[in-house]
């Protein structure tokens, strides 16, 4: 797994580089990271995740991502969710999918008609989930579980922000299915001791996502 070149900088201002680990007075536990590209260009939508690495407890969350299916494809494209958890599939179309995983350890295959939701359960073992479509080959979209409370995908300006609930070592990873790294994901250790800002300039480029679209007009409108 590829290390990130990256600048991490404590409330008071004092930073170190590539992987230096920095301890900072215990007051705030607020951990902001903003990823760029290779050519430092802020990165939206890529997967961020951090690990307790000293054995701190975390409380597992409950929440319910949504993946879309909108315009015969997944929407999101890519969306993350702590493994044991509920997903929403919600088909915004006005056509039937047919959802399938691909060579997971989380297995799942449904049809959901037009309008319709699913809450699927059973995703208890982490890792990355491809997700394709039955009816409409060209669709796919990822699913990455994680084992972990603290994670979310950047905004446009390239960054995310999680209250660590406990101070600490973390192990900061970045994912994204396009990203040319060992196992798509570029990662570092940080130390939480207070507020700390992390600027994750990533070391492998990204590839082009495929486009989720068809080159006929084909639509299934019957029962399926």
């Amino acid at each position: 797994m590829a290390k990130l070149d990256w600048t991490v900088t404590a409330g008071s201002g004092v930073g170190c580089i590539l992987g230096l680990l920095m301890s900072v007075p215990a007051w705030a536990i607020e951990l902001n990271v903003q990823v760029l590209s290779t050519s430092g260009e802020p990165l939206e939508d890529m997967v961020v995740y951090a690990e307790p690495l000293d054995g701190q407890q975390l409380p597992a969350t409950d929440k319910v991502i949504s993946v879309g299916q909108k315009g015969k494809s997944f929407a999101p494209y890519v969306s993350v969710s702590q493994a044991g958890n509920d997903v929403l599939f919600d088909n915004q179309d006005d056509i039937t999918h047919h959802i399938y995983s691909v060579d997971s350890d989380a297995r799942f295959s449904f049809k959901i008609k037009a309008g319709e939701q699913r809450l699927q359960s059973g995703l208890d073992q982490s890792g990355e989930v491809a997700m394709g479509c039955n009816i409409h080959d060209w669709m796919s979209g990822y699913l990455l579980l994680v084992d972990t409370p603290l994670f979310g995908k950047t905004s446009q300006t390239g960054s995310v922000s999680f209250d660590t609930p406990v101070t600490g070592r973390y192990k900061v990873t970045v994912w994204h299915p396009q990203l040319l790294a060992d196992e798509n994901r570029e990662a570092q250790i940080v130390d939480v001791q207070n507020a700390v800002q992390v600027t994750a300039q990533l070391t492998s480029r990204m590839d082009e996502a495929p486009a989720q679209e068809s080159d006929d007009d084909f639509d299934f409108l019957s029962e399926y």
